[in-house]
């Protein structure tokens, strides 16, 4: 079998290096997409420093099993910082991503020891409600998932320093839910996006409050992973919020508008998500507590937690990894 398995990589690698080679004067970082044997599935056979792709064990993005959470009492309150940022929102042909030109905005506490500063934001999203985040509870996705990165900025200069290095990044991830209204500072973005249609364009954004976008919880889940885009980097933290952001059908079709590259009739800019990764063994915790939970126990497995779902839009009461009574 694992020589079965050899084959059928060198035969992959074989025919990627015939077919996929790029155009002169275009780069691997442009290059790669989110279909076909340019994929998340191909991603590390293409560039010998993306290996982690194919071969991490701690990759990022993951299925989040409700009924296998670890509850971790020494898990700190999340802070968020309230500053209202000015960046950039960038078409960049994978993903809308709104990199920050001022490095004040940052998050700490929950698992994290350091403060982390915010350095971009990155929408996937999906061309159905059924699908579109990276990260999934219970095998199920939302339409939508947010993530915001920062980089350690105690520890390290920058973030591409920060993303080859031990506790380097975090990134918030906060799923999306349609609803009748949308989020009213989301919907900012949504409608800067209008006049980026396509791949390479940008617009300025001024006094951005992402503290206000985000939903109001205490409750999260974290566990260690990567980046979810080459080169899958293994030195993220991820923290999930428990609760969505509600978005409408209309500013979610209005991203689903947006192309991946320059044109009229060029693919949308949908389905841009990797797959989740296998957990490989890896502590999911979270400071959701069961009312059983013994007190004295620091870190103890919870079963208490079930996904409940009441459309097939994916509301999960409201987001919440609800406690059983």
């Amino acid at each position: 079998m694992e020589s079965y398995s050899v084959c059928v990589d060198l035969l992959i690698v074989l025919a990627l290096h015939i077919c996929i080679v790029p155009v002169p004067g275009q780069l691997w970082s442009e290059w790669w997409t989110y279909q076909g044997i340019s994929g998340p599935k191909f991603w590390g056979y293409h560039n010998p420093e993306w290996i982690l792709c194919r071969k991490g064990k701690l990759q990022s993005p993951i299925d989040i099993d409700p009924h296998n959470l670890i509850y971790d009492q020494n898990l700190r309150q999340l802070e968020i910082g309230q500053d209202k940022i000015d960046g950039k929102l960038i078409n960049t042909g994978h993903d809308l991503t709104l990199t920050v030109d001022d490095l004040d905005f940052t998050f700490t506490g929950g698992p994290l020891s350091y403060d982390y500063i915010v350095y971009e934001i990155k929408i996937h999203l999906g061309n159905s409600d059924r699908v579109g985040s990276e990260h999934t509870v219970g095998g199920n996705a939302f339409p939508m998932e947010i993530q915001i990165v920062g980089y350690n900025g105690e520890l390290y200069t920058n973030a591409s320093q920060a993303l080859l290095s031990p506790h380097g990044l975090a990134a918030i991830s906060v799923m999306a839910m349609v609803t009748e209204s949308g989020n009213e500072h989301f919907g900012k973005l949504v409608d800067m996006s209008k006049s980026i249609e396509h791949r390479g364009m940008q617009k300025d954004i001024q006094g951005f409050s992402v503290s206000q976008m985000l939903p109001t919880s205490d409750y999260f889940i974290t566990y260690e992973g990567s980046l979810t885009q080459p080169g899958c980097h293994e030195t993220v933290t991820w923290i999930i919020l428990n609760k969505p952001i509600h978005v409408s059908k209309d500013q979610l079709n209005l991203l689903r508008e947006l192309t991946f590259t320059g044109g009229k009739g060029d693919g949308l800019m949908e389905n841009n998500f990797r797959p989740p990764l296998p957990l490989n063994r890896r502590l999911v915790r979270t400071n959701i507590q069961s009312n059983s939970q013994d007190e004295e126990c620091h870190a103890r497995k919870v079963t208490f937690y079930q996904v409940s779902y009441r459309s097939l839009e994916f509301d999960l009461h409201g987001g919440v990894l609800e406690v059983t009574q």
